[in-house]
């Protein structure tokens, strides 16, 4: 693959650190503003259309999401790496989550519309060919863009612990686990 489309998949070995952190935190800002108003929330790796989601609500699952996932990711490379820096990954891991400003504005697009075909439609077979194609087409945009955003978490992981092979892959698989659950708890603690 040419290196002009290296940014796709990692593009943590041009940027990282404060300067990641700075272009990551803008583009999680538009990607809060637009699902805001598309009826959707993120938080770690999960999106959830959510109707009548309130500004704060918006804005703290984002911010809960990222500050769990950093804070784990920091731990276990402070266990388990050597001259790990908070900035990195920081910075590397803001910067990973670009590719749900894509699912923001599909989510402007269809979120009200997603939000209105509820469980009672399908219990009482009122669910039209278009619903199922939208969900389906929603759906598979949507695996698309998750599995880009893990790959390029494991890469802001990788680059930033200077970790490889199979211990990066378990450890990283591990700590996305781990904070993904405490985030699950957070956030129905909180919430």
């Amino acid at each position: 693959m040419s290196n002009k489309w290296k940014w796709v998949y990692n593009p943590f070995e041009k940027v990282a650190g404060w300067k990641a952190f700075g272009i990551g935190i803008v583009i999680l800002s538009i990607t809060t503003i637009v699902g805001y108003f598309g009826d959707t929330v993120f938080y770690g790796i999960s999106v959830k259309v959510v109707p009548n989601i309130t500004w704060i609500l918006a804005i703290s699952l984002q911010a809960l999401g990222l500050a769990v996932t950093v804070a784990v990711m920091y731990i276990a490379a402070l266990l388990f790496a050597k001259h790990v820096r908070f900035q990195d990954i920081l910075g590397t891991v803001t910067l990973s989550k670009y590719p749900l400003i894509l699912m923001s504005f599909l989510s402007l697009a269809f979120g009200r519309k997603l939000a209105s075909i509820d469980i009672d439609k399908f219990i009482n077979n009122e669910v039209t060919f278009s619903d199922y194609s939208l969900l389906l087409v929603f759906g598979v945009i949507s695996i698309i863009l998750l599995v880009w955003s893990i790959t390029l978490l494991y890469q802001a992981f990788k680059i930033s612990t200077n970790l490889k092979g199979v211990k990066c892959g378990v450890l990283f698989a591990v700590v996305m686990l781990i904070s993904e659950i405490i985030t699950y708890v957070l956030i129905t603690v909180i919430y």
